[in-house]
């Protein structure tokens, strides 16, 4: 007696059923990547918005600390404010809503050379502001490797003036 073998045929079918579950691992695999890609994105622009936002300086009181002169050499703020200086210290004030006001004379608010708006280069870490009278300065915020604000650099004069956060920022300018 013979034995005949059965031999499985295969269905003709079961090959592209394989391929086309090949095809669509493949699609959902793309299509989580490009997901992935778009969170990533998205949360990259949100923190470029706030690692360097404005919050950081904005809102508070900066108070000049120390001038210097063209050839860099530390000059007394004394000298600068002139007789002013026992009962004024300059201020510089960035406010939340872009705008800023800098006091380092006495004078009139409203004479357009205390105040003005401004905007912030995130990648520069400068303050571009532009006074009420049309005057232009650019105020350099300097930070420690932590990223924490040093101090500002404003222009004043023919000196860079040094801003450092008062302790109490809460105080409102006269």
């Amino acid at each position: 007696m013979s034995k005949k073998r059965s031999k499985k045929k295969k269905s003709p079918a079961a090959g592209p059923k394989k391929k086309k579950i090949k095809v669509k691992n493949i699609v959902i695999t793309a299509c989580v990547i490009a997901a992935a890609a778009v969170a990533c994105a998205v949360v990259y622009i949100i923190y470029l918005n706030t690692s360097l936002s404005d919050a950081d300086f904005a809102g508070k009181m900066w108070r000049s600390t120390s001038a210097y002169d063209s050839s860099g050499d530390e000059a007394d703020l004394k000298t600068i404010y002139n007789n002013y200086y026992s009962n004024y210290r300059g201020s510089l004030k960035l406010k939340d809503d872009g705008t800023f006001s800098f006091w380092m004379s006495v004078g009139d608010p409203t004479d357009g050379t205390h105040s003005g708006s401004y905007t912030y280069d995130r990648d520069k870490d400068i303050v571009n502001a532009v006074f009420d009278s049309g005057d232009k300065a650019d105020f350099k915020i300097v930070r420690d490797k932590n990223k924490t604000i040093e101090h500002i650099e404003a222009p004043y004069n023919g000196y860079t003036i040094y801003f450092t956060l008062e302790e109490d920022s809460t105080e409102t300018l006269v």
